[in-house]
């Protein structure tokens, strides 16, 4: 069973707390994706070449997507969700994102950068990142902490 099949798909508030949008919005943006991939394949017939049958529906690629858009996990938590690799599961998002940007025209950035009226929000939230404690010196000098340090005298 795919994740997209799971979907409380009778619950509509449910749906739209999970994925972000609702269940028409995202029936209508998967065909959107459908036809955009179909006429991306006619145009360069020989451009993907290789294995033909994905680990993963396009359905579930969108899921994907949405669901990274919407809840922000880690990689390795939305890979465990849909039972792929980190590394697949970032590969899959990067390339939908990229896809879903061209369906919808949104403007590139040297467009936002010359257009004074635009408004653009951005996620500056901070978080931390792993580091490895393993063979770490006890005096290792790598970045600043969080906590600002007392000014030298």
């Amino acid at each position: 069973m795919t994740p997209y099949a799971q979907l409380p798909t009778n619950k509509p508030k449910e749906f739209i707390r999970t994925v972000g949008l609702s269940q028409q919005d995202f029936q209508h943006l998967y065909r959107k994706l459908e036809v955009y991939l179909g006429e991306q394949k006619a145009l360069k017939p020989l451009t993907k070449r290789g294995r033909k049958d994905s680990k993963i529906a396009l359905k579930d690629r969108l899921l994907l997507t949405l669901y990274y858009i919407r809840h922000y996990p880690t990689f390795i938590n939305l890979a465990a969700i849909f039972d792929i690799s980190e590394s697949y599961c970032h590969k899959i998002y990067a390339r939908t994102a990229k896809q879903l940007a061209k369906i919808e025209k949104l403007p590139s950035r040297k467009a936002l950068l010359e257009d004074p009226t635009a408004i653009v929000a951005i996620d500056v939230s901070e978080q931390p990142i792993e580091r490895p404690v393993k063979n770490q010196k006890e005096y290792f000098s790598g970045k600043k902490s969080a906590i600002q340090s007392k000014p030298r005298s």
